[in-house]
């Protein structure tokens, strides 16, 4: 790239967006043009500030999309100044001269370490900003220069995004409707019609979900949905925002797949993830991310052993994914954050009814537990999701909950934890039912943090109101106290999560749902929450139910897991 100007930038006011700094002449832009047009790729790995995979290709002789030189900031008032209505502002950096480019005909993914700015990666190829964000840098799509204003009309018409957060659906709308959108014509509305059918029959919706609202879908089943939002407009790029969490293996290795099937057609993909493991499969290069820049891009080949990656956080992050040791055959290594040896606790039984009362060993007094008695529920002209469903979960353990993307499982949770009534049945807690009021015993966390807090208040708030947060807490779960300063949007999904995790156990719960709490988390982190949980839980004698798609984690974690069906 030779051109140094900026042309993306941002202002206080939401989705106003304005220049930093001179703006370049017209003939300075095209000039710029046909030199990035003129690059071609050498037979070395590194060309232009980035790496290229074997199969890379400029269509028309430039990439799809390039960003250059990005960084982006959000002011906020000074902490340390006394007087608030004096206060000063101050920028606090969140990504910093970033460079990243995606080819025509790839998957470009994008890893590392959460909080490091991916998703406000995303969000400035899209110029969606908040009100308080400031950004500069250099967008190219498609060999055009792009501005703040030309990157917003290209969303849904030639990028199109696969967002992180549910909250993008809209609430009040079915989700039918929302996947077809606003069509042109008597035509393309029948076009769009067919077109979200064939998309839902693909990811396994049913007809009828069409019909649903947002608050009737499981967290997987609304990330198809998301999917599908991405896919029927037919884009150039898109933008996939962790797109798999929530989704059972086969689902998400058929997302990832068709993605892999929309760049082999000639699209684009930027594929943000914390799932390497899926990422290397079908990705062409890979980014990782750390402290809000790329610290070391590379082809996927490079992840086949530590001794090939140059940055020592990309080692780290192979180390936590695939095990210790080198891999010295074609099989990678199995993970090896195992946090379940330090109990010697009984072995899993994968039944569905062991944890019935009637088969369970109990090491407890028989009224201490977690118990759902013969429950059904159904959704207001939806399927029947449970009936008579039984489950018993002690002091002490840590219950897996396996089951297929759409079974009910996070329904099942928030029945336990009060959040939801049950048609039929019980829910009791030490022979007693859920209080109405107060600090409940049963504790959940949500796989979608930004849904259980107030986006009004700030995060020191938020924390107190569960009472008095400890800091072995605090300090166990990595919470800094300058995000304590910050609203939920000012934070990433997994800093917001880590929130959610600790105003849980300030709580002080006999029993803790965990729902998909860690799909937000890279490899890395992921280990070191689940250690601190298993070690919390073990200590106060808390009963814990997991619920995961990821076989090796509910491995190294469960003590029992019921498989629902």
């Amino acid at each position: 790239m030779q051109e140094k100007h900026d042309d993306i930038s941002s202002r206080p006011a939401m989705g106003e967006l304005t220049v930093q700094g001179a703006k370049p002449a017209e003939h300075d832009c095209r000039e710029a043009a046909l030199n990035h047009e003129r690059l071609i790729h050498a037979s070395a790995e590194f060309h232009h500030h980035h790496s290229h995979a074997s199969a890379s290709h400029h269509a028309g002789g430039h990439h799809l999309l390039q960003v250059e030189n990005l960084s982006m900031g959000f002011s906020m008032y000074d902490p340390d100044e006394p007087r608030f209505f004096r206060a000063k502002k101050r920028l606090v950096p969140a990504i910093k001269d970033l460079s990243v480019s995606v080819h025509a005909g790839e998957v470009m993914a994008v890893v590392g370490a959460s909080g490091s700015g991916k998703t406000l990666l995303a969000d400035a190829i899209f110029a969606l900003f908040e009100p308080n964000a400031e950004a500069r840098g250099t967008v190219w799509f498609d060999g055009e220069h792009c501005g703040a204003d030309s990157l917003a009309r290209l969303r849904g018409r030639g990028i199109s995004l696969v967002p992180q957060s549910v909250s993008h659906l809209d609430p009040l709308m079915k989700v039918g409707k929302q996947v077809r959108g606003v069509a042109r014509d008597a035509a393309d509305a029948k076009r769009r019609e067919r077109k979200q059918r064939e998309l839902f029959e693909r990811y396994g919706l049913a007809p009828e979900v069409e019909e649903m609202y947002p608050f009737e879908l499981s967290g997987g089943m609304a990330r198809r949905v998301l999917l599908c939002s991405a896919l029927i407009d037919e884009p150039r790029l898109i933008v996939a925002d962790e797109p798999t969490p929530g989704l059972d293996l086969d689902l998400a290795v058929k997302a990832l797949d068709d993605l892999r099937a929309f760049a082999n057609e000639g699209g684009g993909v930027l594929l943000i993830t914390h799932d390497i493991e899926l990422a290397l499969r079908v990705s062409d290069r890979i980014a990782v991310f750390k402290d809000g820049t790329v610290v070391e891009e590379t082809s996927v080949a490079a992840f086949e052993s530590p001794e090939t990656l140059r940055h020592p956080f990309s080692r780290e992050l192979w180390h936590a994914v695939f095990g210790s040791e080198a891999n010295s055959g074609s099989a990678k290594p199995e993970r090896r954050f195992d946090v379940r040896g330090r109990t010697g606790e009984k072995d899993r039984v994968n039944d569905k009814d062991a944890l019935r009362p009637d088969r369970q060993g109990s090491r407890n007094e028989p009224d201490q537990c977690l118990e759902a008695c013969d429950i059904s529920f159904a959704y207001p002209g939806g399927r029947q999701l449970f009936n008579g469903l039984e489950l018993r979960v002690e002091p002490g353990e840590r219950v897996a909950l396996t089951a297929p993307s759409g079974f009910g499982k996070t329904t099942l949770c928030r029945i336990l934890a009060g959040y939801l009534v049950p048609a039929g049945g019980s829910v009791t807690v030490d022979g007693e039912p859920l209080p109405n009021r107060g600090a409940l015993p049963v504790q959940l966390i949500g796989q979608h943090p930004e849904t259980m807090v107030d986006p009004r208040m700030r995060m020191r708030a938020i924390m107190e109101e569960a009472g008095f947060v400890s800091d072995e807490i605090v300090q166990g779960l990595g919470i800094r106290e300058a995000w304590m300063r910050r609203h939920p949007h000012e934070l990433s999904g997994g800093e917001l999560q880590r929130f959610c995790i600790a105003r849980a156990l300030a709580a002080n719960p006999r029993y803790l749902i965990c729902d998909e709490t860690t799909a937000m988390f890279d490899a890395v982190a992921q280990a070191e929450i689940w250690r601190y949980l298993v070690d919390y839980t073990q200590r106060h004698g808390i009963g814990l139910v997991l619920v995961s798609h990821s076989p090796s984690l509910v491995e190294r974690v469960a003590t029992r897991v019921v498989k629902l069906d």
